[in-house]
Parts: C-alpha cells; sequence; structure tokens
C-alpha cells in the first residue's frame, strides 16, 4: 500500500505542482491539497510540507514541486505579517494611509523619511499589487517588491522584504 501511495505521489506530482498554492509553499502537502481552498487544507498542507524535512528535501534536490533558483522574497515575519492582515493591508494601501500599513512598512525597513511616499505608491499602485480578487499574500508580496524595484526612492527597500 505504502509503494503504490509513493508511486502515485511520483506520478502526479508535476501535475498537482501547477495547481499548487503558493502560500504554503512547495513540497507533498501543497501537491496534495492543491485546488482546495479554505483554512484547513491550507494548515494540513503546510503541515505536510514542512514534517520529516520534506520542503527542505524539495528544494534541495529541485523535487516535489520545488525549485532551486530564485530568492527569497519576504522574510518570514513580513510573510507571516502580509498573511494575516491582508484585508486590512488591501484596504489601508487603498487609502494610502493606515496602522497596518504603517506597521508593514516598518517590517520591510522603509525608513520615517519615505513613508509617506511608500504610502502614496501603494494607493497609486493599488491595482498592480493587488491584481485580482483572490490575490494573496505571497502575489501581494512579489508585485509589491516588482513594482517598488523600479520605483527609485523605494528600489532600496525591494529586496530587503
Amino acid at each position: 500500500m505504502a509503494r503504490f501511495a509513493l508511486m502515485a505521489l511520483l506520478v502526479l506530482a508535476p501535475v498537482a505542482a501547477m495547481a499548487g498554492d503558493p502560500d504554503i509553499g512547495c513540497g507533498p502537502g501543497t501537491q496534495i491539497w492543491a485546488g482546495n481552498s479554505g483554512v484547513a487544507p491550507k494548515v494540513l498542507g503546510a503541515t505536510t510540507n514542512g514534517s520529516f524535512g520534506l520542503q527542505t528535501f524539495g528544494i534541495t534536490f529541485g523535487t516535489l514541486g520545488c525549485h532551486q533558483g530564485g530568492k527569497v522574497v519576504a522574510d518570514a515575519h513580513v510573510r507571516e505579517f502580509a498573511a494575516a492582515n491582508l484585508d486590512a493591508l488591501a484596504h489601508d494601501m487603498a487609502q494610502g494611509d493606515g496602522e497596518v500599513l504603517s506597521t508593514f512598512a516598518g517590517l520591510i525597513g522603509v525608513k520615517d523619511s519615505d513613508r509617506a511616499d511608500f504610502y502614496a505608491f501603494t494607493q497609486r499602485n493599488f491595482a498592480r499589487i493587488f491584481a485580482n480578487d483572490d490575490t494573496t499574500s505571497l502575489e501581494v508580496l512579489a508585485s509589491l517588491e516588482k513594482l517598488m524595484a523600479e520605483e527609485p526612492q523605494l528600489a532600496v527597500y525591494a529586496s530587503q522584504g
């Protein structure tokens, strides 16, 4: 039975990886729970990915839907904050001000002297940062980093996120 499950995982892994949820990273949990939505599948997928070093194994060897290239876009605190406060962050960015946006700016290292420009920037680029109603926190962080890299005054913060 275990052999069958392992073979099924290896055969279906590439297909499932294409539909995986970027919020929970790569690994078998992403593949197993691909296409499901809600808190339970995300928690189960993230837990599976983190169990027994599976995600680390996948990244190290380029398996389980993981890739070896690329760069880390945001540290854990920024990712966790964005995921936990996504709706409030969207609200504040749309307004160009707010407590959650201020806290977020601090987490990514925006200096006090650049905060007003950062707030105006997020408001001006809101539609590009939150491309649709289903935009995930990781997509927001990736879009924000890309857009900030193109903005001379804010480019210094793009790689700190």
